[in-house]
């Protein structure tokens, strides 16, 4: 599914229709009909997948347009220390906040201070994160088969969507060059292989990690 630069991939649930999904997204829905020239409005199916755009949910309406989402065990204090910010910092990007954080809340993150990077490596079949240029992680992942291959040069991640469904899993990285992204999976044994139309395939639980640490305007080189 090639989509739209700053827009990303949406699999429609049962019952969705374009109504629905634009008053889901806070989108008009003539913008939805334009990403979509080709798709019948009256005949969307499960499985099918479209193009959305305004991709952070209407709720996350971030400055930087950096977001975390809260995991077990976080307390405000241990998600600024992760991004090196003071808790003060994290107060002061989300004036509601409260120390009393719920498992799937979404908080704004300042830009991180810390230069992240991501390089991933098609003939590995890995994704490597640097900061500060030290390889702080390294995970497996899925990239394009040879009819569909992966893109390779430097890229920028534009845009950032929680839970797009289906297979591009939990979490989808929207990158520079047009209808690509880092996304997860519902196929989790593709990865390591190339299976992909594209796009940079990961684990779920992976994808959720590089998802809460990667800022928009990392940088994202793909080698051979």
């Amino acid at each position: 599914m090639n989509c739209p630069i700053g827009s990303a991939p949406y699999e429609p649930e049962r019952g969705d229709t374009f109504a629905k999904i634009a008053k889901r997204f806070s989108l008009p829905l003539e913008d939805l009909l334009l990403l979509n020239p080709d798709v019948n409005p009256n005949n969307l199916t499960v499985g099918q997948a479209i193009c959305i755009g305004n991709v952070n949910r209407p709720e996350t309406e971030c400055a930087s347009g950096n977001f975390y989402v809260v995991r077990k065990g976080d307390s405000v204090y241990s998600i600024a220390q992760s991004f090196e910010l003071s808790v003060d910092d994290i107060f002061a990007a989300n004036p509601n906040l409260t120390e009393n954080l719920e498992i799937g809340d979404v908080i704004c993150i300042p830009r991180n201070p810390l230069q992240i990077e991501i390089a991933i490596n098609i003939a590995a079949k890995t994704l490597t994160v640097y900061r500060n240029g030290v390889a702080v992680n390294e995970y497996p992942v899925a990239t394009g088969k040879p009819d569909t291959p992966t893109p390779v040069g430097a890229f920028e991640v534009i845009n950032k969507q929680l839970d797009p469904g289906g297979p591009y899993g939990t979490r989808w990285l929207g990158l520079s060059k047009r209808g690509y992204g880092i996304h997860g999976t519902n196929n989790p044994a593709s990865i390591g292989t190339a299976a992909s139309n594209g796009c940079i395939r990961m684990y779920n639980e992976d994808v959720e990690h590089l998802f809460d640490i990667t800022n928009p305007g990392t940088v994202v080189r793909i080698l051979p």
